[in-house]
């Protein structure tokens, strides 16, 4: 089971990877990114490693890599499920 709400990361050699822990953010910042020099990219890392070592907390660390990837064009954007339309739907 995974700690976070899983993300879909493309990357720029188009391979994909489901990242759903700092664990496994630990492992797409290894991976091809348009930009590793980017602000956005060296604040994930950083807070990303500080979680792997225990002295951040895990939440601004994934929510950092989510940032990053969103900025690069990374994140795979997943379309609304039925259920939430028809739920959009009923609300008043």
């Amino acid at each position: 089971m995974t700690t976070f709400h899983p993300i879909t990361l493309r990357f720029c050699d188009n391979k994909t990877m489901l990242v759903g822990s700092v664990a496994e953010a630990a492992t797409a910042l290894g991976q091809q990114w348009p930009d590793k020099t980017r602000l956005s990219y060296q604040a994930a890392a950083r807070l990303v490693a500080l979680a792997v070592d225990g002295t951040c907390s895990q939440r601004p660390a994934f929510d950092a890599l989510t940032r990053a990837a969103s900025e690069q064009g990374l994140l795979v954007r997943k379309p609304r499920s039925r259920a939430n339309e028809w739920l959009d739907a009923a609300s008043p």
